[in-house]
């Protein structure tokens, strides 16, 4: 079976439910009569379970309802590549953000509306979440919280390589105050000091490859390569390789049309310095 998202959502969900009922991997294996190395080849998306092995996982584990439901359904299209999630709640869209983001080698972020998300300070998001009058006040701190700990990839022994491709008019439109804009700012030229992210600024000069909106190339190691698409109701998990493609040649224009790293930490630099000084308010 070749690697998919859906496959290591699945074996994602299964290691955590188990974890969390306190079996061994071994243990487990031994309840459905199935060896340690194909339990761990399911819980890392690498072998598909039968539905059998799977219904008696969750019996075992005390998984019921509605999730028991989706798991299920899961199971049958593990093999399928590219994942539309329709609906999900936050805690399930930010989950499946997060493992692909804890399992990528090098990530290319495009944004052209707001600040990338690994690169956000908490006041930043909770300026941009309260602004934006989409999310519940009772929601924002913990939403706030959710982003702040993806952070944790950038750094570390091996942190992920990101690289950022950012619209100047990102950086000019005020979240929260000008206070809040002049240390998000400071904080981006922070890092891109660091030597696993690179950071280029796009110049306010008409249309670029960026014009369908924001995106995310995720790569791992082996070479496995997503497309991360959001909206407002719903993600898009592309994995297909002619779709991965279209992104790629997008992600070599904008590089193309982006200032070198060194001035675009200059404009960031003097855009941080006129935000401080209250010019751009």
């Amino acid at each position: 079976m070749n690697l998919t998202v859906r496959a290591e959502e699945l074996g994602d969900e299964l290691r955590r439910l188990r974890e969390a009922a306190g079996f061994s991997l071994e243990r487990a294996g031994e309840l459905i009569d199935a060896s340690a190395t194909k339990m761990s080849r399911i819980e890392n998306g690498l072998r598909e379970g039968s539905t059998e092995d799977v219904a008696a996982l969750l019996a075992i584990y005390g998984c019921v309802g509605p999730r028991r439901t989706e798991l299920l359904k899961l199971v049958k299209e593990v093999d399928r590549r590219g994942w539309w999630q329709r609906k999900p709640t936050f805690n399930e869209r930010v989950g499946t953000l997060v493992n692909l983001e804890k399992k990528a080698e090098l990530i290319v972020n495009f944004e052209c509306t707001n600040v990338p998300g690994l690169l956000q300070l908490p006041e930043y998001t909770d300026a941009l979440l309260r602004e934006c009058e989409l999310v519940p006040t009772d929601e924002v701190e913990h939403r706030v919280r959710a982003r702040a700990l993806r952070h944790s990839i950038l750094l570390g022994p091996k942190p992920t390589r990101l690289l950022v491709l950012i619209d100047e008019q990102v950086l000019t439109r005020m979240i929260g105050s000008p206070a809040v804009m002049q240390r998000q700012l400071n904080h981006l030229a922070e890092a891109a000091a660091r030597a696993n992210i690179s950071l280029q600024v796009l110049p306010n000069s008409g249309a670029h490859a960026g014009v369908n909106g924001a995106f995310m190339l995720l790569k791992r190691a082996n070479g496995h390569k997503i497309v991360y698409l959001e909206n407002l109701t719903s993600s898009l998990i592309l994995e297909e390789s002619e779709e991965i493609n279209a992104y790629e040649k997008a992600i070599r224009l904008l590089v193309r049309r982006a200032l070198p790293a060194e001035e675009s930490l200059q404009v960031i630099t003097e855009l941080a310095r006129r935000w401080e000084q209250g010019e751009l308010a």
